[in-house]
């Protein structure tokens, strides 16, 4: 897929263009998903698109297909995973996050954006499984959040190296939770000490 296909894409059919894409990205059409959250970072960071509303669109994109998926998962039962299962490839990413699932409990779902393949089918095998909707979107709207957050900033810091970088990125996403938790623990305690430190100073200056 060429990269000026997404960038004329998003021009044309601007706020909605991000939304669509970034609901059929999941299915790899016509680029992942990454590519596209990368892509609507870029534009924001030129001020082509303005960025909380672009951020917004694609997050809400992202969010109401794995709702889907979810609702799918739980209402369609049998008749669904039957259907679903007669694709070797999607029977196997079913059968992965249910074992991961099983062995991991429901919090797999914050992680499984990370998982290249699972991102999508783990809301229909947590759904499957009859977990609730307020479990599930308290554990899958924040971990896409975050998932967005990563992608959209790489955007809009490396936006003309996209392809490149998700092809980079691809055998690391699992790695992007723990730096991001380490990122946040360290900036938190760093802040905490120049609060503290900066609260020393003040007291012995008006002594």
């Amino acid at each position: 897929m060429d990269y000026g296909f997404l960038i004329h894409f998003f021009q044309e059919h601007g706020y909605l263009g991000v939304f669509v894409l970034s609901w059929i990205g999941f299915f790899g059409l016509p680029v992942p998903n990454e590519v596209i959250i990368m892509s609507s970072g870029m534009l924001s960071s030129k001020a082509l698109l303005d960025p909380t509303l672009s951020f917004f669109m694609t997050y809400l994109g992202v969010i109401s297909v794995l709702t889907l998926s979810y609702a799918l998962g739980k209402y369609g039962g049998t008749a669904v995973l039957c259907v679903l299962s007669r694709n070797g490839r999607l029977k196997k990413g079913i059968q992965k996050g249910s074992s991961m699932l099983y062995r991991w409990g429901d919090k797999i779902l914050i992680f499984s954006f990370f998982v290249p393949g699972l991102r999508l089918l783990m809301p229909f095998v947590v759904g499957s499984n009859r977990l609730s909707f307020y479990r599930f979107a308290a554990l899958t709207y924040p971990g896409g959040f975050l998932w967005v957050v990563v992608y959209f900033t790489i955007g809009s810091q490396y936006g003309k190296h996209i392809f490149q970088l998700n092809r980079y990125l691809q055998g690391f996403q699992w790695a992007v939770p723990f730096v991001c938790a380490a990122i946040l623990i360290f900036g938190t305690l760093g802040y905490a000490i120049g609060s503290k430190n900066g609260l020393r100073a003040a007291q012995k200056h008006t002594k």
